[in-house]
């Protein structure tokens, strides 16, 4: 998945933390809910990962290689992430956008998410946009 970070590194107002992240970190997240990983036959191709809230799932760091964007893979994982929010019981699903991403906006957007508050990046100049989809 590197290769996805790696078209926006110096591109982005902030570096992604997901370039800081070491192997306990992305467990410890994982504890507290899981991860997606998207395959194309044996190939990974798409991935996420997910905590379990009081009342939503929260998805992170949904991530596509760039030869497979625009293929329905993050929709397909979000759809996913919608179906274990179910089953998890929880009302809705919630996701953190860069307003610097537009088209990542944009794709949320068009699968229904809905705009809750649009909020400063904690590490700089940027801003993020709070976004849920009731399930």
């Amino acid at each position: 998945m590197e290769a996805a970070f790696a078209e926006y590194r110096g591109a982005l107002p902030v570096d992604s933390g997901a370039h800081d992240e070491t192997v306990d970190d992305v467990l410890t997240v994982m504890r507290k809910g899981g991860a997606i990983l998207a395959l194309d036959g044996n190939e990974p191709i798409g991935s996420a990962r997910f905590t379990l809230e009081d009342e939503a799932v929260y998805v992170a760091r949904v991530s596509v290689l760039p030869a497979h964007r625009r293929r329905g893979v993050a929709s397909s994982i979000m759809r996913f992430c919608e179906d274990i929010a179910r089953d998890a019981g929880k009302p809705r699903v919630r996701i953190g956008v860069r307003e610097s991403l537009p088209s990542n906006v944009g794709l949320y957007q068009s699968l229904g998410f809905e705009l809750v508050s649009v909020d400063a990046h904690p590490r700089g100049l940027d801003r993020v946009w709070s976004m849920i989809k009731y399930v």
